[in-house]
């Protein structure tokens, strides 16, 4: 997609609009009265971009619980585009979008292809949970309930191994924290 059509479709957004696929080669443009116009002018050139990106979020939000390879770097990549589109809507910038989507990759990566640790054994320090209390988290792995710093870890380094694999995909993360 190219940067004019993202930016064309970031604009209908922030003004209250959206752009939606009605049929397979048709865009329905929704904005203000006074914007319509000129934003069916700008749709219109950028119409194929559009339809590209539109399909690829509506294909990918279906088939977003189905599994997915972990090595289908296209699955990922558009997965990743549409997350980012989808973010748009309430007045986020480009950046910000994309940042969110990282996350929700990150997340998805994490469920689908995550390392899950022994029930009796702590995912963040690594050590025995015995009769200590632990946390369960919704992934199936537990960590200790103090320190609170096993929580803590196993947060950084499940992010960091999905991030590697999203960027051995050619994805590129949108912060530096990664």
């Amino acid at each position: 997609m190219t940067a004019v059509a993202l930016d064309v479709l970031a604009s209908i957004r922030r003004h209250g609009g959206d752009v939606k696929m009605i049929a397979p080669d048709c865009l329905k443009v929704r904005a203000p009265m006074d914007l319509l116009p000129d934003f069916v002018r700008q749709v219109r050139a950028v119409k194929p971009e559009l339809i590209a990106a539109l399909s690829a979020m509506a294909s990918s939000s279906e088939v977003a619980d189905k599994a997915v390879p972990a090595t289908d770097v296209r699955w990922w990549q558009r997965r990743f585009t549409a997350k980012t589109f989808q973010w748009l809507v309430g007045n986020r910038d480009w950046e910000g979008a994309k940042r969110l989507a990282w996350g929700d990759l990150q997340n998805e990566w994490h469920v689908k292809h995550g390392r899950r640790w022994p029930i009796w054994q702590c995912a963040g320090c690594g050590q025995l949970i015995g009769g200590l209390e632990a946390i369960d988290l919704p992934d199936g792995n537990r960590v200790h309930r103090d320190p609170i710093d096993c929580l803590i870890i196993f947060g950084k380094r499940w992010r960091a191994a999905a991030s590697a694999a999203l960027i051995e995909f050619g994805l590129q993360s949108p912060s530096d924290d990664d």
